[in-house]
């Protein structure tokens, strides 16, 4: 029995995908899977989308899988595509820090599923 939430899905023009629970690598690779494979089919249609990365409550298991996740997830030809991004995170050090820290008018960082999904929706495209 698997204890983690993987899956993405598009709605409109935002793709949701969510990464969380306790995770390893080849989840990164499951993941990564479907979220390219949404991500294409807009990207071959021409279209440009907004993305809500759902990660409240991942657990890496080893310190490799969050590299293995920000090289699969920081990937040129979809970043390129992607108009804005909402992580969504656990409260906490890293998520003010984040805030904090962040220069990219087109990438916020949120504790609240609704707060990012409004934010997104009200971004331009």
């Amino acid at each position: 029995m698997s204890n983690h939430n993987i899956s993405t899905t598009a709605s409109g023009d935002v793709i949701t995908t969510r990464l969380v629970g306790r995770i390893r690598t080849e989840d990164v690779n499951e993941w990564f899977a479907g979220f390219e494979q949404v991500c294409t089919q807009f990207i071959s249609g021409g279209r440009r989308f907004k993305l809500l990365v759902d990660r409240q409550g991942y657990t890496p298991d080893h310190f490799s899988v969050q590299k293995e996740w920000k090289d699969k997830f920081f990937n040129e030809s979809i970043l390129t595509h992607s108009k804005a991004i909402a992580f969504l995170l656990e409260e906490g050090e890293i998520l003010n820090h984040l805030q904090q820290t962040n220069t990219k008018e087109a990438v916020k960082f949120f504790d609240d599923y609704e707060q990012a999904l409004t934010w997104l929706n009200n971004y331009p495209l």
